[in-house]
């Protein structure tokens, strides 16, 4: 059930500042919806390029070597009678015993506004989290829209959950101590799936961890931090504009819990939750609203606001991205 939402109040006031002098500031990602040719081309080129510009950012960086030695394996499970690609990344066992041990897990789903990026776009984060906070990293390549609209990608994103669940004990870890995290449309999966798990009665979920996420595609009214970061940040977007409407068959599913987790009839009973936010991001607000109402009704929340960065700062090396993946390993063991 859903609830139209159209602005709520804010978990925190930020101080809505400009960027920091040492953020690149990216041209705007954008694919090219003329044809399913060209469509397949842009998604690739942005993966490409993605891929080769980050690997230069991290291997300057003294984790990189630790990272390299993550251990990966490449899986997937079947919905619909389709093979719904996963990657699983290993912490690095040491010492005696080690193998033995029961990690906790984290279901990451990766951004890229429903319709682009992969598990390779995020390597590098999901490897950190292996090799510096001992988490098993479960992240799934869900289907993109527009090819696969609302709600495969999300049923898909929940099927990785219920597959992780299953498969916790031969991962290495225990079905018991699973997260879910993601960031951008991937914070959008991961409180949507948060609420399925709950509605469903599935699998246990210890804390959801919600980066920079879309919680309200269609709100009513304007919210300041599109007004202020809506265009010139990397991330151009403007609600009012519809810039997701791909995403639907029907827009009127934009107003439906599992598409803007704000809009869910009650957030009671939902795991506790981390925010990570950049300041300097057009869906700043969303997230705020989103901690609030978690707040007031009842779930733990812990909120951390990263002043001067943008939207997408996770995949970059940054100081504040190290402290952000250091917090995602403190709030698992902690809830775990």
């Amino acid at each position: 059930m859903a609830k139209k939402i159209g602005t709520y109040r804010k978990y925190l006031e930020p101080g809505y500042g400009e960027v920091r002098p040492e953020v690149a500031i990216d041209a705007p990602q954008a694919l090219d919806f003329s044809s399913p040719e060209a469509l397949k081309a842009s998604r690739l080129k942005i993966i490409i390029e993605s891929v080769a510009d980050l690997t230069d950012l991290w291997r300057a960086c003294n984790c990189y070597e630790k990272q390299m030695k993550v251990l990966t394996d490449d899986t997937c499970f079947k919905r619909e009678g389709t093979d719904i690609p996963v990657r699983v990344y290993h912490p690095i066992a040491e010492g005696s015993g080690a193998t033995e041990k029961k990690y906790p897990i984290l279901v990451f789903y990766h951004g890229g506004a429903w319709s682009m990026n992969n598990a390779d776009v995020y390597d590098f984060v999901y490897r950190y989290l292996a090799a510096y906070q001992d988490l098993i990293v479960v992240a799934p390549d869900y289907r993109l829209a527009p090819e696969y609209r609302f709600p495969t990608g999300i049923e898909d994103a929940y099927g990785a959950l219920e597959w992780t669940a299953a498969n916790a004990w031969i991962l290495g870890g225990s079905k018991d101590n699973i997260s879910i995290c993601g960031d951008s449309s991937g914070g959008n999966f991961a409180a949507a799936v948060a609420q399925m798990s709950r509605d469903r009665g599935g699998p246990t979920v210890k804390g959801q961890i919600l980066i920079y996420p879309a919680t309200v595609l269609n709100p009513e009214g304007e919210i300041k931090s599109e007004e202020l970061y809506g265009t010139g940040y990397f991330l151009e977007y403007s609600s009012k504009d519809k810039m997701v409407e791909f995403y639907f068959d029907d827009y009127a599913d934009s107003d439906t819990a599992y598409a803007s987790p704000l809009c869910a009839e009650s957030l009671e009973g939902l795991p506790p939750a981390l925010f990570l936010s950049a300041e300097c991001d057009p869906i700043l607000d969303q997230a705020l609203m989103y901690a609030a109402r978690l707040e007031d009704e009842g779930v733990s929340v812990k909120y951390h606001l990263y002043e001067g960065m943008i939207h997408a700062y996770i995949n970059r090396p940054y100081h504040e991205t190290i402290d952000s993946l250091d917090e995602i390993g403190k709030f698992v063991r902690a809830h775990g």
